[in-house]
């Protein structure tokens, strides 16, 4: 996701229903790269992140409208997770 840049739409925090665990999932925008126009897609593209356990719950208005810069790791059998994220202004 090198040079893509994501601005926050929204957020919802919610418990989901088999466990009753809280959960967090930002919605960002982001304009279509040139390999997704190769594919036939043009435009812009929303993208839902689930954010991790210790930034649930984090989010408040003051988000939406700011740049997302999701970071990530390597979680269980090398499969990348999202370890934290950070905010600043849209430019």
């Amino acid at each position: 996701m090198d040079g893509v840049k994501f601005q926050v739409l929204g957020f919802r925090d919610f418990n989901r229903k088999s466990d009753n665990k809280r959960l967090t999932i930002l919605t960002a925008i982001s304009q279509c790269t040139p390999a997704d126009n190769s594919r036939g897609i043009f435009g812009n593209k929303s993208t839902d992140f689930f954010l991790p356990d210790d930034k649930v719950g984090t989010l408040t208005v003051e988000c939406i409208g700011q740049e997302f810069i999701p970071e990530y790791s390597l979680g269980g059998f090398g499969k990348p997770v999202m370890s934290g994220f950070s905010l600043k202004p849209w430019k």
